[in-house]
Formats: structure tokens, sequence, C-alpha cells
């Protein structure tokens, strides 16, 4: 049992896991020792880097929820994968861990005899949605093996659709087939590149992209879709005296200083109570630049590790699973179009306010605050997909329409689990849309069932 503990701790830990990724995959391709070595710590060097980076701007975003939730008296759910899952640990703690492992497994075979070939190596992830599957499974009154193999199977199964059915936005994002988005916020920038379609502004060019196969390899039997050329975000012009705000850390920093500024002048007890010994204003100076220099820092361990992992990965993808590709965490799309990450954050976080009036309007169970964490990791990317089907128009409204969507999603899913009689603390839900999704069609299906076969 110590050594499960220990194999599941390690699986949890994503900079862990892409290690051995890489280090199997140089193997497979029979690297020297020193190339296995070199390869394996500089991919999980990166990948601590880019760790460093997320807790570094979670913590500083951690704060600003803190400090609007005093300035504007609003109670309501706060929204946390990591909170939620860990919470319920210690009542379904050992189904998570069996579903997980068993579902990475699944996942390899999934890949292994289909053509979604995606190893999905978001580690954190895959515990989070593992809690989901298992915390669904449970409430349907399932346990023992049925519920290690139904919940294995479908997360192995989610592992390879999701990254498959965002690959063809991811692929006008990134302009290669190294590499998929694994995420449980895949269904937010999947709905994100159809707003930038929508919303988008077209030029009269046109180039012809393959449905299926890669950008590198078109082969003519397969059919083709006619794709608008977009303008980027990242051609705008401005004025020259606005041009340093192009700049992601000099924006990051401008618009965090606003976000903690505006309700520290509503909250002048909370923010002087979140200072400590500092002075609010110097706090907020801090907090600010704390969580642009994360994503500086983020930024370089997205080209650290990837640089490390794509060549490595190659082993995997022709040893062990033929034509494989790693499905990576959301971050890894932030470098190809960095403005379109401050647009979304600005955009996706004026959304989720509109989407709490909504919740209040509509008469919701609950209304969930402001996730600075789900808007800093979700409606930035998504507007970095809006960008990519839509130009600055799509960035703009993906980013915003998805902050707007989240809250009312995740307020709608919120009554379909019991979340306090699991350990979950009053007030704390899942985070992520594609845990709502996947966790409402297993209670569903099973609450289908148990009707179908009169077992109440």
């Amino acid at each position: 049992m110590n050594v499960l503990a220990i194999i599941l701790q390690l699986l949890t830990i994503p900079a862990i896991l892409v290690g051995i990724v890489a280090l199997l995959g140089l193997l497979l391709q029979k690297k020297t020792g020193t190339q296995v070595i070199l390869g394996t710590t500089k991919t999980i060097l990166g990948f601590l880097i880019l760790n460093i980076g997320v807790s570094a701007t979670v913590g500083a975003l951690g704060n600003f929820d803190k400090l609007f939730t005093a300035a504007f008296g609003v109670t309501g759910i706060y929204f946390d994968d990591n909170l939620a899952v860990g919470a319920m640990m210690s009542e379904i703690g050992q189904q998570v861990g069996l579903v997980m492992v068993f579902g990475f497994l699944a996942n390899i075979l999934f890949a292994r005899i289909t053509k979604a070939k995606y190893i999905y190596l978001t580690g954190h992830k895959v515990w989070h949605m593992a809690g989901g599957i298992a915390f669904a499974l449970v409430t349907l009154g399932m346990g023992g093996i049925p519920l290690v193999v139904i919940g294995a199977l479908t997360l192995g199964l989610y592992m390879v659709v999701q990254p498959a059915i965002l690959q063809r936005y991811t692929r006008r994002v990134i302009g290669s087939d190294d590499f998929a988005v694994g995420h449980t916020m895949g269904s937010v920038y999947l709905v994100a590149s159809w707003i930038g379609k929508v919303f988008g502004k077209k030029e009269s060019s046109i180039e012809e992209v393959k449905k299926e196969s890669s950008i590198e390899e078109v082969k003519k039997e397969s059919s083709i879709e006619e794709v608008k050329k977009v303008s980027s975000i990242e051609e705008v012009k401005m004025p020259s005296q606005l041009e340093a705000f192009r700049d992601i850390a000099v924006a990051f920093s401008m618009i965090m200083f606003l976000m903690f500024a505006i309700p520290a002048i509503f909250a002048g007890d909370a923010a002087a109570e979140l200072s400590g010994s500092q002075h609010p204003v110097v706090w907020i100076i801090l907090q600010s630049l704390t969580a642009a220099g994360g994503i500086l820092v983020i930024l370089q361990g997205v080209r650290m590790f990837i640089g490390e992992l794509i060549p490595a990965f190659r082993g995997v993808a022709e040893k062990l699973v033929p034509g494989s590709k790693p499905a990576l965490d959301c971050p890894v799309v932030f470098p190809f179009a960095p403005t379109g990450v401050v647009v979304g954050l600005v955009t996706g976080f004026l959304g989720w306010l509109v989407g709490m009036f909504l919740c209040n309007v509509l008469s919701l169970a609950v209304v969930p605050v402001p996730s600075m964490i789900a808007i800093m990791f979700g409606c930035t990317a998504a507007a970095v997909y809006g960008n990519a089907t839509g130009g600055a128009r799509g960035a703009i409204a993906a980013g915003f329409i998805t902050g707007i969507l989240w809250p009312i999603a995740g307020a709608l899913f919120y009554p379909v689990l019991p979340f306090s009689e699991f350990g979950a603390a009053t007030g704390a839900g899942l985070m992520t849309p594609d845990i709502y999704i996947v966790a409402s069609l297993l209670k569903g299906i099973g609450m289908l069932i148990k009707l179908v076969l009169g077992l109440g």
C-alpha cells in the first residue's frame, strides 16, 4: 500500500509525469546515458519552472479573490478543483486514486487501438477528473471493482477524446500537430473557437486546411474545408505612446494593479489585513508585479519543457503508441498570442461579473463568485483560441462570452452532486466544465439505468 501511495503521489505531480514520459521516449530511441539524463532532467525542470510561475500567479489571484469578496459583500460558491477534490480525498481517496492509475493505463490502451492518438499528460487535471468521476459513481451507490473499472474506462476515454475534438483548433493556434492541449477546460476552448468564428472579422483570402491530416503532410484523398484567414490580435496597431502595453509583462502588471486597487478602495480593512506589515499600496504593487512575473516564468517554463519533451516523445510515438501526440497543459498556448492572454483576462473577468448578475436574475441555486484561477487559465486561453479563429474580435468575444457562461454552467451543475456530504466545505465546488459534463452524464445514465431496472 505504501508503494501504491508513492506511485499515486508521483502521478499527481505533472513535472514527474512528463519526466517519466520523456525518460521512456529517450530510452525507446536508444539515446546515450548522458542524453537520457539531460533530456529527462531538463523536461522536469522546465515543467517545474512553469509550476513556479503558476504558483506565483495563483497566489496573487487568490488574494484578489479575498479582496473582491470583502469589497463588494459577495457571498456564494467558489470554484476550485484542488480545493473540492482535495477535501473529498478523506472520504473517497482510494476510489479516486485507483480510477486515476487505471484510467491512465486505459488512456494508453485507447490511444493504441483507436485513431485518437493522444497521451494525456496534464497530471493534476487527471486527478481532478478522476475525482469528479469517482464522486459521481459513489453517489450512484457504486463501489469496489465495478466503480474502478467503469471509472477508469470513462477517464481513459475522456483523455483521448477531449484532445482529439479540440485538435483542429489547437492546430490553428500553434501552426502544427506537434502537440495537443489536454485540460478539463477543453470544452471552454472549443466554445471559444466557435465564438471566434462567429464574431471574428474574416479577410478575403482563403487557405485550404485538411480536417484530419497534419499541416505538414496533406493527403489528396482527405476531405478539405475552406478556412478564412484572420488577422491576429498580435498584429493590431497601437499608438506609439501605448506601444509598451503590447509587452505582456507591462500590460499584465497594469491590469492587475487596477484590479487590486479598485476593490481595495471599498475594502480598506481587508486590504490592510491581507497586506500584513506592509502598507496596502506597497502590497498592491507587489501583488500586481508578482502576478505578472509569474506569467513570464510560465512562458519561460513552457519554452523549456516543450523544447525537450517533443523530441523525447518521438520514442513513445514510434514504439509504444505509434503516431501518438502528447496532450499538455493549457499554458502551452500562451506564447502564441500573449496579447490575447491579456485581453482574455480583462474580458473574462468582466464577463464573469455579468454571469453572476444573470445567476441572480435567473434565481439559480447558487451564485459563483469570480474564480480568478478559472479566468486566468480558462478565459485567457479561450481568447487565444478565439484569436486563432476570429482575430482580435474573436479574442475579445471569446474571453467575454466564456466568462459569462462559466458561472451559469457552474451554478446549474452544483446541485447535481452533494459536495458538503463528501468532505467539501459548504461554499466550494468543482471548477472546470469538462468535469461538469462527464459527471453529469455518468449521473444521468446511472439514474436512468436504475429507473429502467426498477432499482429506485
